[in-house]
């Protein structure tokens, strides 16, 4: 194996650890010492790659905004809102049940909500959203229902018992309820 390809998987296992603890424990109750104990290395391995926890949680959270672009750009592709929201709320729900760990850490969670980095594409995301499904001027009620709609971590973290598919189903059932289009 090549020292990049090592380097790769190491940096690949960090952040499938640090989604593991951060569902179980907490992101606040996560340490980087956490992470590398949990890993059976030294914290600075794991700093090598990753200087902060917030690091770990934006390399985390970026992937899901990558997948994010695609999908605005398909939704935009269909005619009817009915239909853009059915697929923009299907992709997103895939993701979020994808991500199940990360959900609970939604856009109102204090380590989410202080960092400028990881707010400023979903920001960007949402407004794209909302004129996919809204127009160019969403109400206030439509605002709103598109952030209830699209920060599901409580549910997600209140329905641990859920299978994949059937969170999945609740969520899109939930979205499209929420969104009225």
């Amino acid at each position: 194996m090549t020292r990049a390809a090592q380097a790769e998987r190491t940096r690949a296992a960090i952040l499938t650890t640090a989604r593991r603890l951060f569902a179980t424990h907490g992101y606040d109750a996560t340490s980087l010492h956490t992470i590398a104990d949990e890993m059976d290395v030294t914290k600075a391995n794991v700093y090598y790659y990753f200087r902060t926890k917030t690091a770990i949680l934006e390399a985390l959270l970026d992937n899901s905004v990558t997948y994010f672009d695609p999908l605005l750009t398909e939704t935009a592709q269909l005619k009817g809102k009915r239909a853009r929201a059915e697929h923009l709320v299907a992709g997103f729900v895939d993701q979020v049940v994808a991500n199940r760990a990360l959900s609970p850490l939604g856009q109102t969670h204090p380590s989410v909500r202080r960092n400028e980095r990881i707010n400023a594409e979903p920001a960007r995301l949402a407004t794209t959203a909302m004129r996919l499904l809204y127009g160019d001027e969403p109400t206030d009620d439509q605002r709103a229902a598109w952030f209830l709609a699209s920060d599901v971590g409580p549910v997600v973290a209140g329905l641990p018992h859920l299978t994949h598919d059937e969170l999945r189903e609740v969520l899109r059932r939930l979205c499209l309820r929420v969104l009225r289009v």
